[in-house]
């Protein structure tokens, strides 16, 4: 009887154990209520994650509530989480109508994920809504606006057709110009690209330049290229074409490497080629390792040798060189 009865207690005393740090709970809950209450939009958002938390429905609920009233309050970003709330097809509360209408409110609160989210769907057409290019133009202007990483995003899912956007070669290069007027080095190299296939030289090496002082190798490559044979309004410069060879392939440009050790090969300047040629077979550059063999095999410039040589035909057939392989 005795164990019964301190079996009993010992329940009643967990109970009111659980029962006190509800309570506790509850009292914890209450300052960031009363806040809400006097119109605190964080103190809205943290009362809802605390609803947002637990298991019921009933308090999920209460949590959606919450996070509404923050968006009342102007939170940016519970509003734009609200807006992909509403937006996404796998939602219960799924209403395209109330996601434009919180994403154009977020925007207009200069928030670049809302912009763009409004970019999206009205690039793509959904729901009731119905494509419309030129309002989509409007706010993926806007996203580049409010964040400078948006503009490449978006420049390259025109480039490359992706992230539900079609193909657009004229749309890709206003945003890569967007991009790279915001120092985004690699939107610059991609923009250079565009000029190059548009024949368009001297803005190609502009821009070319602009990423090849951010130490983009590619584009440095490019500028050897351009400087090396002229083109238009490029004046041919051998000068320029090697420093240009030179930062590339300071910059990893392997393809940079191997030139500047063809040209110092022509220029009987065999030293300075073997070390071009040796940095670009490191990088697994087949023709160059073949280079290197040839000279040690044949002396050219240097003392033969055929250990040396062997060495360099192994990597360059490593490396693809077919013809490596056979000698």
């Amino acid at each position: 009887m005795k164990k019964i009865i301190i079996g009993l207690l010992l329940i009643v005393s967990l109970y009111a154990i659980g029962t006190v740090e509800k309570e506790n709970k509850k009292i914890e809950l209450s300052p960031y209520e009363k806040q809400c209450q006097e119109g605190n939009a964080t103190a809205c958002y943290k009362v809802g994650v605390r609803y947002n938390n637990q298991v019921s429905i009933e308090d999920r609920a209460t949590a959606f509530n919450f996070f509404n009233k923050s968006c009342d309050l102007n939170y940016t970003y519970i509003c734009t989480k609200l807006a992909q709330t509403y937006e996404s097809n796998l939602s219960t509360r799924y209403d395209i109508n109330k996601s434009i209408k919180l994403y154009k409110k977020s925007c207009l609160l200069e928030d670049a994920k809302a912009c763009e989210g409004l970019g999206f769907i009205y690039e793509q057409g959904r729901g009731e809504i119905s494509p419309a290019h030129n309002i989509a133009m409007k706010y993926f202007m806007k996203t580049c606006e409010f964040s400078t990483n948006s503009c490449e995003k978006i420049a390259y899912a025109y480039d490359f057709g992706v992230n539900g956007l079609h193909k657009d070669r004229s749309n890709a290069i206003v945003f890569y110009k967007k991009a790279c007027d915001y120092n985004i080095t690699s939107s610059c190299s991609s923009l250079g690209k565009f000029y190059l296939e548009d024949k368009k030289y001297v803005d190609a090496s502009m821009v070319f330049k602009k990423s090849c002082q951010a130490k983009d190798g590619w584009s440095c490559s490019q500028l050897g290229e351009l400087y090396s044979v002229g083109a238009n309004k490029i004046v041919k410069d051998s000068n320029k074409s090697v420093s240009f060879y030179d930062k590339a392939c300071s910059y990893g440009s392997r393809t940079s490497c191997s030139k500047l050790g063809r040209i110092y090969l022509n220029d009987k300047k065999v030293t300075k080629a073997l070390d071009y040629l040796e940095r670009a077979c490191d990088k697994a550059d087949a023709d160059a390792c073949s280079l290197i063999a040839k000279s040690y095999l044949e002396g050219n410039g240097v003392a033969k040798n055929k250990i040396k040589a062997l060495t360099f035909l192994d990597k360059a057939c490593r490396f693809g060189d077919k013809s490596s392989c056979e000698k």
